[in-house]
């Protein structure tokens, strides 16, 4: 059977100040009302230029209101040049694990969850666990369950330009609504639509990556053309809680202090891997008006996925994060460094309920990031 990966490889243009690595990424935050998690595109540094708007505006439109938002990076190896698969299972684990953790510290915080390109199908698999359908390197994760405390945390997603954006799904934006390229499919996609209520996936009709459009520049300015409609709808979806969570809460002096140390149950639906974290539960009596830790204290440890051709351990930054196990896959395509530069176009904003957005002005498309090579493959 033949089947179309689209799996459209992205790379990065040579300016030093974007080099994947030059920027740690962000791991650990205080209990705050809001904390974004953000996963990020191909070959781009942590809290990089292109999607580091959303976090700006959105975290800027809480703190308006008197709520407190900050962000973390999910941790995955986004280097040009490593396999693309391994890199998505890297991303998902460590997403899983790092909003599991950050929950059980910090329960009362209402979690985002925002990725791009790359990011947007790691965001997805963490959600939607992995299978055949999500490159076929992870077949254990069922990804983060709905049902429990931080799965029930997680009050709005956004995924931009995701290379698994599936056609005519509720949540779906812009003109690329009913288009797709490498779409989800059965158990893979239902897993995702479990968060239905509080997902958005933004796909432009010209966009290499999640449409298999033409239009590099519909797949490079999202930010530039929908920050201010997709914050607001964020800040839309969770205000109401934050009011609700504020008017409840009871004063901190009445609140019992949390037990020095209470195991988390082991959550069936993610993976377990090598390293083994010790966390705290807080009891739910603890609210938004009790004390809370500044600085969150963080045991978490990343999990690296070895890449078939490349050394046992993956150098990440300037230290090396350890294995948890061999993951085999197909080679990553061969990639080229084609860089067509086109006028930016603002698609229509069409589907999803309470989309209302106009469109901002098209300005130039600042271009880092580049759509490489669409692959075919035969299985």
């Amino acid at each position: 059977m033949k089947q179309s990966l689209a799996t459209v490889v992205l790379a990065a243009l040579p300016l030093a100040t974007r080099a994947q690595g030059t920027t740690p990424p962000k791991v650990a935050a205080a209990c705050n009302d809001v904390a974004i998690f953000m996963a990020r595109g191909n070959d781009a540094p942590y809290h990089d230029g292109r999607t580091s708007p959303f976090i700006d505006a959105t975290c800027g439109k809480f703190q308006a209101q008197g709520n407190s938002c900050d962000y973390m990076d999910i941790v995955f190896d986004a280097t040009l040049g490593v396999e693309f698969c391994p890199t998505i299972q890297e991303g998902a684990v460590n997403g899983i694990r790092q909003i599991t953790e950050y929950n059980a510290q910090c329960p009362d915080t209402l979690i985002v969850i925002n990725g791009y390109s790359q990011g947007g199908m790691v965001s997805g698999a963490l959600l939607s666990g992995g299978g055949e359908d999500a490159c076929n390197v992870d077949s254990q994760t069922l990804g983060l369950d709905p049902t429990s405390q931080a799965g029930q945390a997680v009050k709005a997603a956004l995924l931009w330009g995701d290379v698994k954006h599936t056609a005519n799904q509720p949540y779906n934006v812009l003109d690329g609504a009913d288009k797709q390229a490498w779409p989800r499919t059965g158990a893979n996609l239902e897993r995702l639509n479990r968060y239905s209520a509080v997902l958005r996936s933004y796909c432009a009709a010209g966009d290499p990556v999640c449409a298999n459009g033409d239009v590099i520049a519909q797949h490079l300015n999202y930010f530039e053309l929908y920050t201010e409609e997709a914050s607001s709808w964020v800040v839309s979806k969770l205000t109401p809680l934050l009011v609700k969570a504020s008017s409840s809460a009871v004063p901190s002096s009445s609140v019992a202090p949390a037990p020095s140390s209470t195991a988390i149950p082991e959550d069936s639906t993610t993976v377990v891997t090598s390293t083994e974290t010790s966390t705290m539960e807080v009891p739910v009596t603890v609210t938004k008006g009790a004390v809370k830790p500044s600085t969150m204290i963080s045991s978490y440890v990343p999990v690296t996925i070895p890449h078939k051709h490349y050394n046992a351990t993956a150098p990440y930054n300037n230290f090396t994060m350890p294995v948890s196990s061999t993951v085999m896959t197909a080679d990553k395509p061969h990639e080229t460094t084609y860089l067509p530069v086109e006028e930016s176009h603002a698609p229509a904003t069409t589907k999803a309920p309470e989309y209302s957005a106009v469109a901002a002005a098209c300005p130039p498309a600042t271009v880092y990031e580049t759509v490489t090579n669409i692959v075919t493959k035969y299985v």
